[in-house]
């Protein structure tokens, strides 16, 4: 045998289960999940240890941003955790499939079905994701450090702010020229506070607030006094 056969045999085989290939829509992981998956993999069973992202940048042609999203998305699905594992001595970071095998197990007995029905806020996609980022960095006029991205991603994943009402704090932000993510977040709270969770409720609310400001400029004379003459000659007029 050559040593290309040779090469292609030491290189291993990645050996996924067909009931996961054919099901994997069914319990919720998109296509780019389910390739990133298969290609981390290797030999390994449910827990996988973490990838560096340069390889699979190199790999994939994603950016790193890009599979960042795509492991918090899995996490968020709850088909994968964050967990360690020891390797010739040390710890090192991890990601446990464990909950997406498990999700797989459930489609034998409808579970899945019932888990939809309270499915919570819908999940953020990856281009959504992308698209966020990018117009905050653009704005900000720099790159986002790692712990901006995260509070972002819990924007999105844990607080279920949606990408539109981001976008219309970030508008805000740069209007005001405070280019930072807490006043964005304060911002977006005083909007929760008023009950304004959609951008045409916050559109009306701002058409409201502005047409009254402009009643009461139109109401108010700030000049000097204006004494009154009389032009009629009648003293009592």
């Amino acid at each position: 045998m050559d040593d290309y056969a040779h090469g292609i045999l030491d290189e291993g085989q990645t050996t996924i289960s067909n009931y996961l290939l054919n099901n994997y829509h069914k319990i919720g992981i998109n296509n780019q999940e389910m390739f990133i998956y298969m290609l981390i993999k290797g030999n390994h069973d449910l827990v996988i240890p973490m990838p560096e992202m340069a390889d699979l940048h190199e790999k994939t042609g994603y950016s790193e941003q890009q599979l960042f999203n795509l492991f918090h998305q899995m996490i968020e699905k709850k088909l994968a955790k964050i967990t360690q594992v020891t390797i010739e001595g040390q710890q090192v970071d991890a990601y446990d499939f464990t909950p997406m095998y498990e999700k797989l197990s459930l489609l034998n007995n409808d579970q899945v079905s019932q888990q939809r029905e309270v499915q919570s806020p819908k999940i953020v996609d990856s281009h959504e994701r992308q698209s966020v980022f990018e117009s905050i960095e653009k704005e900000f006029g720099r790159t986002l450090s790692p712990i901006e991205m995260e509070s972002i991603s819990q924007w999105l994943d844990i607080d279920h702010y949606s990408p539109e009402l981001i976008q219309m704090a970030l508008k805000e932000a740069v209007l005001n020229q405070v280019y930072n993510l807490k006043y964005m977040d304060c911002i977006i709270g005083n909007w929760y506070k008023k009950n304004l969770k959609s951008p045409q409720q916050i559109e009306a609310y701002k058409k409201t607030r502005n047409s009254g400001r402009a009643d009461d400029m139109s109401n108010q004379y700030n000049g000097p006094d204006i004494p009154f003459i009389n032009l009629t000659g009648n003293p009592d007029k």
